[in-house]
């Protein structure tokens, strides 16, 4: 319902506690901020990116779902970075792990690590793949859980300006 935009029609209280869960957890996210490294040993943090669409998806190598969507990210990085897109992968795998698949893939956008969670807990990341997408303004306007295609990975920067 909340990820695939299904309506329904539900009055059980255990159907609205988990809704106002999620929409508790949506606020939370709104205002998160946070510093990581990348593989090149470059610091990202979210609020600095104000001003750039931005797609923060977190992932594993060891996940055959997030590897799938991997080749859709990456043309839409190529497609829209100089349109102000960045993504933003991160990964709570050890560098030795997540190094030699990304450059064996010859991914281009940032891969982030988050060494011991911290991320994954601020962002409540229950399961992977999942993707938060932030607006030039840092509002985040749409998010999915599992694997995106192209397509649906474009609905959703359309939601962000972007076509």
């Amino acid at each position: 319902v909340r990820y695939e935009h299904c309506e329904v029609s539900m009055d059980s209280p255990q159907y609205r506690t988990a809704m106002a869960k999620l929409e508790s957890d949506d606020e939370r996210r709104q205002s998160i901020d946070f510093t990581l490294t990348d593989l090149k040993g470059t610091k990202w943090s979210l609020k600095d990116l104000r001003g750039k669409v931005v797609l923060v998806n977190f992932w594993a190598t060891w996940c055959p779902p997030c590897r799938k969507e991997m080749p859709d990210m990456e043309a839409l990085y190529k497609r829209f970075k100089r349109r102000g897109l960045v993504i933003l992968t991160i990964s709570d795998e050890d560098a030795g792990k997540v190094q030699p698949f990304i450059a064996a893939a010859k991914y281009s956008y940032p891969v982030l690590l988050d060494p011991g969670h911290k991320v994954n807990q601020l962002f409540a990341i229950e399961g992977i793949p999942k993707s938060f997408l932030y607006d030039r303004n840092g509002k985040l306007v749409a998010q999915a859980i599992d694997r995106r295609t192209g397509q649906q990975f474009l609905a959703m920067l359309k939601q962000a300006g972007l076509e």
